[in-house]
């Protein structure tokens, strides 16, 4: 069992093996869910605006396609990514 200390204003070090397990790095962000007495943490990824949209038609594919043979999923997973690519599903950033 690895154990930690609370420091001033609720600082915890991870121990080094829980950081590895859970493959954690400096700047990295955590969700916590408090369940009675325990503390379930959870690395999370932030997503640019412009790319949740992206993550959001994945979403719908997955549903979609949950039945589907796995070769025609990563057929149609290939083609939403050559248009996203192209700019079709994603409004393309302004040129500097």
């Amino acid at each position: 069992m690895a154990l930690a200390k609370v420091l001033r204003s609720g600082q915890v070090t991870f121990p080094k093996e829980v950081r590895t397990s859970l493959n954690l790095k400096e700047g990295d962000i955590l969700d916590f869910e408090l369940k009675g007495s325990m503390v379930i943490v959870r690395p999370k990824a932030l997503v640019d605006k412009d790319k949740s949209a992206f993550w959001k038609m994945l979403d719908r594919m997955h549903v979609k396609l949950k039945d589907e043979d796995p070769e025609e999923i990563e057929k149609a997973i290939a083609e939403a990514i050559k248009e996203v690519r192209k700019g079709k599903t994603l409004a393309k950033k302004p040129q500097r």
